[in-house]
């Protein structure tokens, strides 16, 4: 829990991108949620439902993201990432992978991950360093996460890439160096048997370095009409996180994300990349004001709350972010049409 809290006050300050594909949020649950048990485990304060499992077209927030990872680390321990194999394929990385693959050339594939990685992974943004022998792609993390939480992640950023490389070389990319930004762990053994013996730890930066002769290689693999609908899906997906009804789907998901309390206009204008007025502006494209989606998310959440039972009338206008429990008695007069309604009372109310 200690890491969660850490987390929650920097998400205002450091959070930078969103949302995150639902994808790997689905596969780390299909690899390690194998019980009833760990899947409860693995899903718990995430707030992601089974109806969001279900859908398509769902995406989340980094922060739910961010608290799988560190329930799986808690229920697996560190290296978790390496006994999965299937969080490595480029499949598992959506249009990307698929774009990555189906490209001609290295340097495209390359090319598309500084582009359009933090559409799949807004943990971190990639830039890529040619040089006459050797070119390096380096990441810089967006969040300020703890290291616990980013490395599984980076890990198999790695292992994902350098599974793009073989498929280009045909054959292992023995000279691939990764350099991690971390003490080395105890399982370093294992992530050298798999990215090769060229890992290092204590490195300035996350980064992959390789012979720039690489990136002239041809794919075998290249395929001009699967690489043009993949590019075409990462650009649509790039381009939803800035269009009106986009941003309001975000700005719904980042205030389901958080656990309790709420946030400002101006805290949500940063975390979704945009000023406040572009913020109201285009909320009100999406027709939809700041304000009324709050409201909207603190009754549902008093809703369920107040059905539960589990908390006191004072606990929940704590939970939802009241300055004072004669606040919430009167947002609960305007929604339910009365100051602490029972369970079965809100039910109804919102029947009617």
């Amino acid at each position: 829990m200690r890491l969660l809290h850490g987390i929650l006050r920097q998400m205002v300050e450091a959070l930078e991108k969103l949302p995150m594909s639902l994808g790997y949020f689905r596969l780390v649950l299909r690899c390690f949620g194998d019980t009833p048990e760990r899947r409860a485990a693995i899903l718990a304060g995430t707030g992601v439902t089974e109806d969001m499992l279900r859908d398509p077209s769902a995406d989340i927030s980094l922060f739910q993201q961010v608290r799988q990872v560190e329930n799986v680390t808690a229920l697996f321990g560190d290296g978790w990432a390496l006994s999965a194999p299937q969080l490595w394929s480029p499949s598992s990385h959506g249009p990307l992978g698929v774009a990555g693959v189906a490209a001609p050339d290295m340097a495209t594939m390359m090319e598309l991950i500084t582009r359009f990685g933090f559409v799949r992974a807004p943990f971190y943004s990639t830039s890529l360093r040619r040089g006459a022998q050797w070119s390096q792609m380096d990441y810089e993390l967006t969040v300020d996460l703890d290291e616990r939480l980013w490395r599984p992640m980076m890990e198999i950023s790695f292992m994902g890439i350098r599974a793009g490389i073989a498929s280009m070389l045909a054959a292992p990319p023995a000279e691939a160096h990764f350099f991690f930004a971390c003490a080395e762990p105890e399982h370093a053994p294992q992530v050298r048997a798999i990215l090769g013996e060229h890992v290092a730890y204590g490195a300035q930066r996350n980064a992959i370095r390789f012979p720039t002769a690489w990136l002239a290689l041809q794919s075998p693999f290249a395929d001009a009409t699967l690489y043009a609908v993949a590019l075409h899906e990462l650009q649509a997906a790039k381009a939803r996180l800035t269009a009106p009804v986009g941003l309001r789907g975000r700005v719904e998901r980042l205030l389901k994300s958080l656990p309790a309390g709420r946030l400002t206009a101006d805290e949500v204008a940063r975390l979704t990349g945009v000023s406040r007025r572009t913020l109201v502006r285009r909320l009100s494209e999406a027709g939809a004001g700041y304000r009324e989606l709050v409201d909207a998310e603190l009754r549902g959440r008093a809703e369920r709350l107040l059905r539960d039972g589990d908390l006191s009338h004072g606990q929940i206008a704590e939970q939802l972010g009241y300055t004072d429990p004669s606040s919430f008695s009167r947002a609960c007069r305007r929604w339910f049409g009365r100051g602490s309604p029972a369970p079965e009372r809100t039910a109804a109310a919102e029947r009617a």
